[in-house]
């Protein structure tokens, strides 16, 4: 399998695995590091809604916590018609541990949508690329 392919894979299981009771919108992440190695995460809510977590946010600690401190490509997944993209402050999150170049993956159940880069994702990061 190649590896967009089991990013995908990894993110839509992470976001079957989300905690979102109360926005009913489960979203999952995954990560290939620089090198070499996967990590996910999914969404997870709480009833005061601003300590909830991002997947993205969640991948990021499954691969720092695993050693690893560079991110190769994200992939970021939701059940969605429409395009989604990580929030402000995940897109910063990302950019902490990337490259410019480093790949930027939107998809849905139809696979992926949308791939680009962090810096253009964020063109104005606090991170001098």
């Amino acid at each position: 399998m190649n590896n967009t392919l089991e990013l995908l894979h990894l993110a839509a299981a992470s976001a079957h695995n989300a905690y979102a009771p109360y926005s009913r919108f489960a979203v999952g992440a995954a990560i290939l590091s620089s090198n070499g190695n996967f990590y996910s995460g999914c969404n997870v809510e709480n009833i005061s809604y601003p300590v909830g977590t991002c997947a993205e946010a969640g991948a990021i600690s499954a691969m720092i916590n695993g050693g690893d401190k560079t991110i190769s490509e994200i992939l970021i997944y939701a059940e969605s018609s429409t395009l989604i993209t990580p929030c402000g402050a995940c897109r910063q999150r990302i950019a902490e541990f990337s490259q410019p170049n480093t790949l930027v993956h939107l998809a849905n159940p139809d696979g992926i949508i949308q791939s680009l880069t962090i810096k253009e994702l964020l063109p104005h990061s606090f991170k001098e690329f």
